[in-house]
């Protein structure tokens, strides 16, 4: 097959790694592949038999030269629902990433939640397949779009490790906090609000047993700071900022956070698990999906006081990190990511009724 791949921009954001890592699997595998995008970045991808090319949404690509198209993101989605011809041979495939009227009410209001999440319904609704990255997801978009044009595939990722990412000055920070208290949390994450970093600095103002490391930028980070300033909390948690291929400061933590009220199916839960770090997260769908109570630490979204004693349970027990390690080789391998998308691409190009993967 041929493939175009097109993405917002080469951040290292993890849609964006999500694409790029598909792109590579179906590269691997024998196809032509070509990622697009709209915005360049100093973050640089070694992905091997990809081609990269910059675009603008007037740009002109060769649409019948590709069996697919696959699409991730707003900007991605328009450009193919507005400038693919109807004529064009090229199949449609867009990856949906988030639930879209709450995430963009959370991004910016319900006013321009309800004007562009229903902008971004229509794009899909001109593709020929849609991807979602869980049976939760599933459900929210079958009320939205055609149920037999989605098909779930759940995220995949592939740790190789580099521990000379790691700053000197951080690693001593992550020992200080373990010399000075009991563990080290840590937190991967965009600084928005969506992703509840605030109720990690609450529960350190409640117990005296550990220090915070997080790392990530965004336009949460003032009112962190300041809400850190508030508690008292200066010695006990720091902000690292944003740090390429972060993973790797996984290394750092003992106990990894994912506080987040909203996801698609996260990375960074993945990454923890593939360190075999003790991981607490919300009871969110997303999360609840992923990993089962004997391979992570749940505390319930609606009440952030519960966040202490999992934090507490996740500490004592060693057992769930290497069961949600296990879990993550067998199901959540970017190979077995790649598999199901190229079965997927196939079925789109026999015209056969899609199934569930």
């Amino acid at each position: 097959m041929k493939i175009a791949v097109i993405v917002p921009s080469l951040h290292d954001l993890a849609p964006v790694q999500v694409a790029i890592a598909v792109a590579v699997q179906l590269a691997r595998a024998g196809h032509e592949v070509t990622v697009y995008y709209f915005k360049a970045s100093t973050v640089e991808w070694h992905a091997e038999g990809v081609t990269f090319k910059r675009i603008n949404f007037f740009s002109s690509i060769p649409w019948n030269e590709y069996d697919i198209i696959h699409s991730h993101g707003f900007i991605p989605d328009a450009f193919v629902s507005m400038r693919k011809p109807a004529h064009s041979r090229a199949k449609s495939v867009t990856t949906i990433h988030n639930y879209v009227f709450e995430d963009l009410s959370m991004l910016y209001n319900r006013f321009v939640s309800r004007i562009a999440g229903k902008s971004w319904i229509n794009s899909w609704k001109k593709m020929d397949h849609i991807v979602v990255l869980t049976d939760d997801a599933k459900d929210y978009y079958s009320t939205l779009l055609p149920k037999k044009q989605i098909t779930r595939i759940y995220n995949g990722k592939n740790i190789v490790k580099d521990p000379s990412v790691i700053l000197p000055q951080h690693r001593l920070l992550a020992e200080e906090i373990r010399n000075k208290y009991t563990y080290c949390l840590g937190t991967i994450s965009a600084l928005i609000s969506r992703k509840r970093i605030d109720i990690l600095i609450r529960h350190l103002s409640r117990v005296e047993t550990g220090g915070l490391l997080i790392l990530g930028e965004g336009p949460e980070r003032t009112n962190l700071t300041n809400l850190v300033t508030k508690l008292g909390l200066q010695d006990r948690v720091k902000f690292l900022g944003h740090i390429p291929t972060a993973h790797n400061y996984h290394e750092l933590f003992d106990i990894s956070v994912h506080p987040s009220i909203s996801e698609g199916f996260s990375l960074s839960l993945l990454e923890a698990a593939s360190y075999q770090k003790r991981i607490v997260c919300s009871d969110i769908p997303a999360f609840c999906e992923a990993f089962a109570n004997d391979e992570a630490t749940f505390f319930n979204s609606d009440d952030e006081f519960t966040i202490d004693l999992a934090i507490h349970n996740a500490w004592l027990d060693g057992e769930k990190p290497k069961k949600a390690f296990q879990k993550v080789k067998e199901r959540f391998s970017e190979e077995r990511m790649g598999e199901e998308y190229e079965a997927l691409f196939a079925l789109q190009l026999d015209f056969k009724n899609p199934i569930d993967i």
